[in-house]
């Protein structure tokens, strides 16, 4: 289904022009010093685990499953945690952010820290932001070691969730492009493990979100409905014949959509430059095909990579709208 159809149909599709609001440009001023004064050198060492960091907590104690060292900065999934601005001892709901970068890195800082800041002390949700393990040049870190660190990152922080003041009970993953694919395969095969080889009482945990979001995302690993991207050379690179084919269609969201598929927030520019926004209109039509609640909104114009979008006509409004899609799905009080 193509923009036009979709407008047809009754979608909700936005091409208008919307500033961002003073709150959110007040946010991000209040900031923007600090992403300023970040070196190139920093950016480069800000996504390693580190044990002195309280806000780094390890997914797992020892080894990684399948990992191949110890590099802090390669082989150690990690979370880094925002807590969440609020009052009182009520258990508050908790936002998993998955950024992206192609499975192969992760490119933009825009995805990570600020949007974590922008969700704990706006939307007083506890945030995480999740450093998966990233497809390596010899094949390794490829499908399906970073499904087995998102599911991970997702359930333990349903089982620390009395120690961190978590709600249990609301817990919602967010993915940006690449990241977007990741949050979207967890949500949609739930009830699996990938063939995770070890298990603890952490993994008996449940992995289904009750919320997903997603921001330009990677939806399609079916190269016949969407041009093959970087994500899906670097995902499956080396698998060949049926195990592809297969893999091309079980990783593919909008050939996975089923009645149990939790409500689904979307953004997507239609003029993204990077990244096919064939991948979100594919993925709305799966979803209302089988009546699951989604926000969409399809601006005319935006930029790949932006987080926040701050200062970006019409993609700014996302925050906001996002915000309250919360509330509507009783998520926020």
């Amino acid at each position: 289904m193509n923009i036009t159809n979709m407008l047809k149909n009754g979608y909700r599709v936005f091409a208008f022009v919307l500033l961002a609001s003073t709150g959110l440009q007040a946010f991000a001023q209040s900031h923007r010093h600090e992403r300023a004064a970040s070196s190139s050198s920093h950016e480069e060492s800000a996504n390693c685990y580190d044990p002195a960091d309280r806000a780094d907590i390890r997914l797992w104690d020892g080894r990684a499953p399948g990992a191949i060292g110890d590099d802090p900065c390669r082989d150690i999934p990690y979370l880094r945690m925002f807590p969440a601005r609020t009052e009182g001892s009520s258990p508050r709901p908790a936002i998993l952010i998955i950024p992206g970068g192609g499975y192969d890195r992760l490119t933009d800082e825009k995805e990570q820290a600020p949007v974590a800041e922008y969700f704990s002390q706006t939307l007083h949700a506890t945030s995480f932001v999740l450093y998966y393990r990233l497809a390596q040049k010899d094949g390794s870190y490829r499908y399906p070691v970073p499904m087995w660190d998102g599911q991970r990152a997702l359930k333990l922080i349903r089982y620390r969730a009395a120690q961190l003041g978590i709600d249990s009970q609301r817990v919602a993953l967010f993915g940006f492009s690449a990241g977007g694919h990741l949050a979207s395969t967890l949500t949609l095969h739930s009830a699996t493990d990938f063939g995770l080889p070890v298990h603890d009482a952490v993994d008996a945990e449940r992995g289904r979100p009750e919320l997903l979001g997603l921001g330009y995302p990677v939806i399609s690993m079916d190269p016949a409905d969407v041009p093959p991207s970087g994500s899906y050379r670097n995902l499956l690179r080396g698998f060949e014949g049926p195990e592809l084919q297969h893999l091309q269609t079980y990783l593919s969201g909008e050939k996975n959509v089923t009645p149990h598929t939790p409500p689904v927030f979307l953004f997507e520019s239609m003029d993204d430059a990077k990244i096919s926004p064939q991948n979100s209109v594919l993925f709305v039509a799966a979803l209302k095909a089988q009546g699951i609640p989604v926000d969409a909104h399809l601006f005319a114009h935006g930029e790949h990579g932006a987080g926040l979008a701050v200062g970006i006509p019409e993609e700014s409004a996302w925050p906001e709208m996002f915000q309250r899609w919360l509330i509507q799905q009783r998520f926020l009080k």
